[in-house]
């Protein structure tokens, strides 16, 4: 059974007398960086999370973040099974900052980007709290806030929108469980295990010294 989440430091929407405006060298910036200049992610600063994949795509999805969730390691592994398809994946996404690496481990090979659009969002909304960033970005969609239900012991928030059919449950910035039905291919996904109180391993956060690293081409 999951673990009721423990009572853990939160993250508020910035109030700052001063409008935010676009600063030198956004876009690359590491975890520790975007901690120090005020920045949050997650509403939670550290986590270790399991998710299980269902429907038409099955597998499994490990999560673990310090740093506010700017540092981040999602590990994920799928099948998908659709009439006379049938595809395995296997990948990790690494996130240190506005950088995101794509790892394929069968390989070894890592691509790599930056995103000044974290900075933009913060400009544009007028907070560093990503979590308010998130919800706004949820109402551009077209999603809706239709009410609270639990993922095993932690209450979300569900937002909701009717085409295509897809229904978020959003915790502190995380998507704990999600359900679409597009093109009439169900996908599900939901957390079914907590740990806010260790802190993540630290091997489980760094990309491999013996990844081969490129950029990505744009």
């Amino acid at each position: 059974m999951p673990e009721q989440p423990k009572a853990v430091a939160v993250s508020n929407a910035s109030s700052t007398s001063q409008p935010l405006a676009r600063v030198e060298g956004a876009g690359n910036r590491n975890a520790e960086a975007m901690v120090a200049a005020g920045y949050k992610r997650y509403g939670v600063e550290k986590g270790s999370f399991i998710f299980r994949i269902d429907g038409a795509v099955n597998g499994t999805e490990h999560v673990y973040f310090d740093n506010w969730g700017w540092r981040e390691a999602k590990f994920t592994k799928t099948t998908t099974e659709l009439d006379s398809y049938y595809e395995e994946t296997e990948e990790v996404q690494y996130l240190d900052g506005e950088r995101r690496y794509v790892y394929l481990p069968k390989t070894k090979k890592a691509t790599y980007f930056d995103s000044g659009q974290i900075e933009d969002m913060a400009v544009k909304y007028q907070t560093k709290d990503m979590v308010v960033v998130g919800n706004e970005m949820l109402k551009n969609m077209g999603m809706k806030p239709v009410g609270k239900t639990k993922v095993g012991e932690t209450e979300c928030d569900v937002w909701e929108k009717a085409q295509p059919k897809i229904r978020l449950y959003m915790w502190q910035g995380l998507t704990m469980g999600e359900e679409s039905y597009v093109n009439n291919i169900p996908i599900g996904r939901r957390c079914i295990m907590v740990d806010l109180e260790k802190n993540p391993p630290l091997e489980k956060l760094l990309l491999p010294k013996d990844a081969v690293v490129e950029k990505l081409k744009q």
